[in-house]
């Protein structure tokens, strides 16, 4: 780990100014709210500028309401650890008080989720995750600000839902070989980091993946992630889940059972489904109804469209492999890294992350 990384500290402001300028333009705290870069369930995200050493930088500023997180409510599984062969630190507990544990099961709200997500991107610092560098929140404020990096080129394939197709930013259709390998290779060195650390993501897909102006991909939105416990020599708990958490179509077989799975080879078959549409512009399973997602999922062979295009043998032999149907067939984040179609990019040099 770099200097950088080990200096690295989130900014905690626990005072929030609200402004509304004569020409309609907003600001909070020494931000101010530009354009609306997206919206969803949960959260508005904002780009904005801060003013800092007489120059202006960009960030993306993720916006919450706490009254409204706390009125959607979901059960999900307790993940269920194995006893440890040596001692090992318990995995840090969630920021809420406010989850309920009863019967293998844990009610959450929304807010429970936002408290998980900004407990694990405070620890986070790596070229391939988007990066947290402010929390502002105050009691007498409904508002959760986070501030995060800004990725200008946005997700790294946008869904058409006209076409029920995927469009790269930078082609403007599927990717090329060259660039769907910089992209898997900087999805596989994020979940490297992430995974070992203990965590795992649980909902990649496309909208998750943000490029910076340089075309490299940052993992972000941690909401369904998960942490487990990571030993003194540096090993990961392994842990069992049985809820269904993240995007159907990106889901493993494994999840659609209701049966007990590892989520960190989850994160491995979500790469897989993500190669399949940086090549061809399409999901890989796509029923409308969940029943018939998921049997599809989990009975389907793969099928490539040929007519879309011809892939090479290296590229289909990665590809099944990350779309094993059976976990323990499923490549694993080191042999992936290491397989022979990825081992033809270049330009692969370490970049240090940004400071604040």
């Amino acid at each position: 780990m770099s200097h950088a990384a080990q200096r690295w500290r989130i900014v905690e402001t626990t005072v929030v100014r609200k402004h509304k300028r004569d020409d309609g333009v907003k600001t909070v705290n020494n931000y101010t709210l530009l354009q609306t870069l997206g919206h969803g369930r949960f959260a508005k995200v904002k780009l904005c500028e801060r003013s800092a050493t007489g120059s202006q930088r960009q960030f993306a500023m993720k916006v919450v309401s706490k009254k409204a997180l706390l009125k959607m409510k979901d059960y999900v599984s307790l993940p269920q650890l194995p006893a440890p062969r040596s001692p090992c630190p318990p995995p840090p507990p969630p920021m809420s008080s406010l989850a309920q544990q009863s019967n293998g099961m844990r009610v959450i709200t929304a807010l429970d989720r936002v408290r998980d997500e900004i407990r694990i991107q405070r620890t986070l610092y790596h070229r391939n995750v988007v990066l947290l560098f402010e929390v502002i929140e105050s009691e007498d404020s409904d508002k959760i600000y986070m501030v995060l990096e800004h990725m200008p080129l946005g997700p790294c394939m946008a869904f058409r839902p006209e076409h029920k197709d995927f469009v790269s930013p930078l082609t403007q259709g599927v990717l090329t070989d060259a660039l769907a390998r910089a992209h898997v290779r900087d999805i596989l060195h994020g979940l490297e980091y992430l995974h070992g650390r203990g965590i795992c993501h649980r909902d990649l897909k496309p909208d998750n993946v943000l490029l910076n102006a340089a075309g490299r991909c940052h993992l972000c939105d941690f909401g369904c992630a998960l942490s487990s416990p990571v030993d003194a020599r540096g090993d990961v708990a392994q842990l069992s889940v049985t809820d269904t958490t993240g995007t159907y179509q990106f889901l493993a077989p494994e999840c659609c059972s209701g049966e007990p799975y590892d989520p960190f080879k989850v994160d491995i078959w979500a790469v897989g489904v993500m190669l399949f549409v940086f090549l061809f512009g399409k999901l890989p399973f796509q029923s409308d109804g969940t029943k018939e997602l998921f049997d599809e999922i989990t009975r389907c062979e793969l099928v490539l469209p040929t007519e879309i295009r011809e892939i090479d043998e290296t590229c289909r032999d990665l590809l099944w492999r990350l779309l094993a149907k059976a976990p323990g067939e499923r490549i694993t984040l080191a042999q992936a890294l290491s397989h022979p179609w990825l081992s033809q990019s270049e330009g692969d040099e370490e970049e240090e992350p940004p400071s604040f």
